[in-house]
């Protein structure tokens, strides 16, 4: 029996969009999607109808007009408008926060996370420690092991962690997690010369956060988007961790970039009790702040 004739069979739009270019599969997509041919998109981006196979193809790298045109073309949403040009290497041109249409799904999707965190402390930050927002189970955490002026409304997670009147002295690695979190944030701020970066690590110096020798301490320690927190106890050190995760499935979605702080036990026993959790403050500058 003769195997069927595989180029009498059409591809399908997956198929054809599987391309080697994540900007020439996105372009592919959504010209098939609005219903134009290359021909029909060749007029208003001005350039030939080679050239749009060329860009679909990843033979050539399209300019960020190109990449704008395209999306106005498109008429693309501003989710969908950031993917087409962080894949044609372009960073988008706004925060979410200042789009109406993604800053309603972001606030949504910080509010949820927080209150479905508790009863685990969980906090909302940018990639420069500024706390946008907390959960009840974060300000029972916090609030009765630092010092009070440290959670005001510009509080910040890294100076609460590495501030002799922060968590630091609470810890058993206080120095440890203390030169680490330093050297994280001097090489967030080396690699994109951020002027909050640079204003954040001269506050931490100020105060006495960072300890002597701390870029030797903290190249000794495994840099991940986790971190370690030995607290101290009657009974000796609990063993927690603080998990963050990204709030954007891309970083061009956001910035700078958010992330969801979560605190537990390693152990997996709640970090809270009832009590300490009912007597948390209902209301708070940074509980659930503008969400």
């Amino acid at each position: 029996m003769r195997s069927p004739n595989r180029e009498a069979i059409p591809l399908s739009l997956v198929e054809k969009s599987k391309g080697e270019s994540a900007f020439g599969r996105l372009m592919h997509f959504w010209r098939k999607a609005s219903g134009l041919s290359q021909e029909q998109l060749s007029g208003p981006l001005g350039v030939s109808t080679r050239h749009i196979s060329f860009l679909e193809t990843g033979r050539s790298k399209p300019s960020r007009i190109v990449a704008q045109t395209l999306a106005d073309i498109f008429q693309l949403s501003a989710r969908d408008r950031a993917y087409l040009l962080a894949a044609a290497g372009f960073a988008a041109d706004r925060s979410a926060f200042d789009c109406p249409e993604l800053a309603v799904w972001l606030r949504k999707a910080m509010r949820v996370a927080l209150q479905q965190s508790e009863p685990a402390p969980a906090f909302v930050h940018d990639s420069f420690g500024r706390l946008l927002a907390v959960n009840r189970a974060w300000l029972a955490f916090f609030l009765p092991r630092v010092s009070p002026h440290l959670i005001e409304r510009d509080a910040n997670i890294y100076e609460l962690m590495m501030n002799p009147e922060g968590l630091r002295p609470r810890l058993h690695n206080g120095t440890a997690l203390a030169s680490g979190l330093a050297l994280y944030l001097t090489m967030e701020t080396l690699q994109g010369d951020d002027a909050e970066g640079w204003a954040l690590l001269e506050r931490l110096q100020a105060s006495g956060s960072i300890p002597d020798n701390w870029q030797q301490l903290g190249r000794k320690l495994v840099h991940t988007s986790e971190y370690p927190l030995a607290l101290k106890s009657d009974s000796g050190a609990v063993d927690l961790t603080v998990y963050n995760d990204t709030l954007s499935s891309t970083s061009q979605l956001v910035q700078p970039r958010l992330l969801i702080g979560r605190i537990y036990r390693d152990d997996g026993a709640q970090l809270l009790s009832d009590a300490q959790l009912a007597a948390a403050p209902v209301a708070h500058p940074l509980l659930f702040r503008d969400l």
